[in-house]
């Protein structure tokens, strides 16, 4: 099945926000009511009838915590929520004053963010025709690669498979000439020289 280049490019930052309002998130009605996808939560926030409780994620301890530990050589990328860029921009536009330090938060954010665009232009570095394997990374950031990926990823085949066959042909040319005697050859050789088809 061939990639259109719309795929190839992969979404926009609202598409991608869009997406992660089906997410469920915790709130304080006040009334009662049931749990709630993201995308109703923020509907009752902004009629002023829940206020948002922030996911254990998005607390400054925790990001901070996150920040050192994704910063560290050889780090694996920590594992996150697989729409964590999109649900904190939401909340961060939406729900600001239910965030404690919302600002040291948005700075958090942005600087996890940064440290995990780095690990992954490293981890492209590294990029081999067969693979590219990088756990834990969200739609934000798999999105962001994408379009280098997908061409890079192309080429890299490309290149191994003209290699590839390369060998491949040697290698026959070998064989089969590898038993044979010298007479042979020559017999071979002045024959096909001769009478080309």
């Amino acid at each position: 099945m061939a990639i259109t280049t719309r795929q190839q490019e992969g979404f926009t930052m609202p598409e991608l926000e869009y997406m992660a309002q089906c997410e469920d998130i915790t709130i304080v009605p006040l009334h009662r009511m049931e749990r709630l996808e993201l995308m109703r939560a923020l509907m009752l926030k902004r009629s002023n009838r829940c206020r948002i409780v922030a996911p254990e994620w998005l607390s400054y301890e925790h990001l901070h915590n996150l920040c050192k530990r994704e910063d560290q050589p050889d780090s694996m990328f920590t594992k996150l929520p697989f729409h964590y860029l999109e649900i904190a921009q939401i909340l961060l536009t939406n729900a600001e004053d239910d965030l404690i330090d919302s600002q040291g938060v948005r700075r958090l954010i942005q600087d996890l963010r940064e440290v995990r665009q780095s690990k992954t232009r490293e981890g492209l570095r590294m990029l081999n025709p067969l693979q590219l394997q990088m756990d834990n990374l969200s739609i934000a950031e798999i999105n962001e690669i994408r379009p280098l990926f997908a061409h890079s990823f192309d080429m890299l085949r490309r290149l191994d498979e003209l290699a590839g066959s390369s060998d491949v042909s040697r290698q026959q040319s070998q064989n089969m000439f590898a038993d044979q005697s010298y007479s042979e050859f020559d017999d071979t050789f002045s024959s096909s020289y001769l009478n080309p088809e």
